[in-house]
Order: structure tokens, then C-alpha cells, then sequence
């Protein structure tokens, strides 16, 4: 099958999709259009995947579109899997910063159910990152350096986004002590209850990031996300990004997403307990029906090598929220510490100096 690309009808050239306009435009013309158009234009019709269907049949158009139009990177450092449209080549690996390789097209199968475009451009992201930095003094000097800041990269994180019924029962004791002064005498009355809740807590879109290369914690500090962005796949929304390839399976992905669910549930009914003295506290939880959805969300991300040890850095692609932990130089923390006791050592002195002159 001949590669499709997404051209401008006015000039032939390839459109991408504009973030800060959410529409797709052509940097030859300017011409811009909606989604709508685009779709109107290609006369392609989307499919709301459902990752949970058998395959058995073979791929399905939409699958083999995907295969045959992406490009698949794998780094022979890390391992980390890149996939682009056939428009846009990877050079470097925004993981580990070491050249990639290209191995050819990716699986149909992995194509996305859903996509939720970026909401602002690479100017954009990189205001809030310096903005995130400003004022951290003992960052190393070539952390924010034009050098540096140049590897950020727009990236699509393949997420397992489950929508799941879950009960939760809990027994409990709980104590209530009421003390009182009557006639001379303290009394002290105890009353003990045994606690019982039994409930159940429906969840939508609760995201679990599938790269084992992106440390959880970073992934889940930039939440949420608004799912009421999403769109159904298209390819014309990986123009000019990459994404990365999914390793972590939705069913090595269950027991993540329900102790998420499951500490929830705790807390809740724990809270839902008017008691302050609760003991011999017990908790049974259960899934009682998941649904699964394969789906990118946006990031801009970044890592950053320091003295071997990789720090990595997400925003939000659609609302800038930022994570990751900040590295700091050594050398400059010294040097400020010795500053410091030097300063406070010739306070001392001088504070010595003059109040001994006046006691003699």
C-alpha cells in the first residue's frame, strides 16, 4: 500500500497539526483547517478501538493505515521504542540522548483508540520550564542552556486509562469516652461500636502511564488530564511529534491501576467514619467490572544527564503542569555554605570587637 500523507488542497504540501491554534495548518500556504475539515478532506473514518477485542480476523484497515504510515526508532542504548509518522525523523532519544536507529514500521495493533492533542506549542512549554527554574540557584550551569533546553521534545505517552466498578467493605472498632464530675466523683463512660461499611465507588479514566522508561511518579504529579479533549485517533496529530511505544501490557498494568482505586476507596470510607479513636481496622476491595482504553496523552519532556544520573521532566501538554526533581551543583552549594560561615564568623568578630571595647 502507498504511504498516505495529510496535504494542503490548496498547495500539496504536508499539514501538521498546530497546537496553538488546535487546527492543522500548512507552513508553505498558511492555510489552516479543523479537524473536521481534515477528516472531511481524507474521508477517513475513525474507529473507537476497543483494546479488549480479539484480533483473530486479522488487522483492520484503520490498524493497517497506522502500521504502514508510522516509522518505528529503537535506541541501542536504552531500549526506548520511538514511533513518528513517515514526515518526521528521529535523531536522538529523548531518554537517554544517544542516536536512535530506524527498525522499519510499527505493529497495526498498537494504534490508539483515542488522542488528546497538544494545546500549546514548543515556545510555549519551554516559557514554563524557565519560568518552573527561575530563581533555583544551584542548578548546574548548563541546565537551562540553549543546548539543554533543545531536547525537549513533544511526546505522546501511551496511557491505559481504566473505567472500573469497585467495592470497598471495611470493619472497624471505634471507642467514644465521655468524662464527667458529679458529687465529689469523676465518672468516665466508654461506649464501643463495631463498624461496618460496605460501598461501592465507580471510577472514569483513572491513567496509568505504559512506559516502563518514565518513572511513575513523574507521570502522575503533571495529573489531570481533561478527558473531554480527547478525539479519536488520527495519524495527522503525530505530524511533528513522536510518541513512544507502549512496553507495559494492559493486564501487568491491573494491579498499578487498582491499588490507585483501592487506596481511594480507603481513604473515603475511612472519612465517612465520624469516630476519632477507630482500631482493629480491616479493608476488603474488589474490581467488579474494568474497561480498558488505550489512549496518548501530550507531554513535553525532557531529561538531562548529571554526573551519570538521568533526571527526567514532564509538563502537562495541555495545562503546563510540571514534574520532576530538580538536580543541584554541588560546587555552587559549597561555595555558598562557606560563604555563609564566613559572613556569619566576621559578624561575630566585629559584634566581639565592639562590645569588648566597651566593657574595657
Amino acid at each position: 500500500m502507498e504511504a498516505k500523507t495529510y496535504t494542503c488542497p490548496n498547495c500539496g504540501a504536508d499539514l501538521k497539526f498546530n497546537p496553538d491554534e488546535q487546527k492543522f495548518v500548512c507552513e508553505f500556504c498558511n492555510g489552516s483547517f479543523t479537524e473536521d475539515r481534515v477528516k472531511e478532506l481524507f474521508k477517513k473514518m475513525n474507529e473507537n478501538t476497543d483494546t479488549e477485542d480479539s484480533h483473530e480476523e486479522g488487522p483492520t484497515e484503520q490498524e493497517r493505515e497506522f502500521s504502514e504510515n508510522t516509522s518505528l526508532y529503537e535506541c541501542p542504548s536504552c531500549g526506548a521504542q520511538i514511533i513518528a509518522d513517515l514526515n518526521t525523523a528521529a535523531a536522538f532519544c529523548f531518554y537517554c540522548h544517544n542516536p536512535v536507529i530506524l527498525k522499519g514500521r510499527v505493529d497495526g495493533k498498537d494504534r490508539p483508540s483515542k488522542v488528546l492533542p497538544f494545546a500549546f506549542g514548543r515556545d510555549k512549554a519551554v516559557e514554563y520550564f524557565r519560568e518552573w527554574t527561575k530563581g533555583k540557584r544551584y542548578l548546574p550551569k548548563d541546565f537551562v542552556s540553549e543546548q539543554q533546553i533543545e531536547k525537549m521534545t513533544g511526546l505522546y505517552v501511551p496511557f491505559w486509562v481504566a473505567d472500573a466498578m469497585t467495592n470497598t467493605r471495611m470493619t472497624a472498632s471505634a471507642n467514644e469516652i465521655r468524662t464527667w464530675s458529679s458529687g465529689g466523683y469523676v465518672y468516665t463512660e466508654t461506649k464501643r461500636y463495631s463498624i461496618v461499611r460496605d460501598v461501592n465507588i465507580e471510577y472514569n479514566g483513572v491513567p496509568a502511564d505504559g512506559s516502563r522508561k518514565i518513572e511513575d511518579s513523574v507521570m502522575e504529579a503533571i495529573e489531570p488530564y481533561d478527558y473531554t479533549k480527547l478525539r479519536d485517533f488520527d495519524m495527522s496529530y503525530l505530524s511533528g511529534f513522536f510518541a513512544d511505544r507502549y512496553d507495559v501490557t494492559k493486564e501487568e498494568m491491573y494491579p498499578r491501576i487498582c491499588e490507585r482505586m483501592f487506596i481511594n476507596n480507603s481513604q473515603a470510607v475511612e472519612s465517612s467514619c465520624s469516630y476519632s479513636n477507630m482500631y482493629n481496622k480491616n479493608f476488603s476491595n474488589k474490581v467488579m467490572r474494568i474497561r480498558w482504553s488505550y489512549m496518548l496523552l501530550p507531554v513535553w519532556f525532557m531529561s538531562y544527564n548529571y554526573k551519570g544520573e538521568i533526571h527526567e521532566y514532564a509538563i502537562n501538554g495541555q495545562t503546563g503542569k510540571i514534574s520532576g526533581e530538580l538536580p543541584v551543583d554541588g560546587k555552587k552549594l559549597l561555595r555558598h555554605q562557606i560563604l555563609i560561615g564566613l559572613l556569619v564568623f566576621l559578624a561575630i568578630m566585629i559584634l566581639g570587637y565592639f562590645f569588648g571595647g566597651i566593657n574595657i
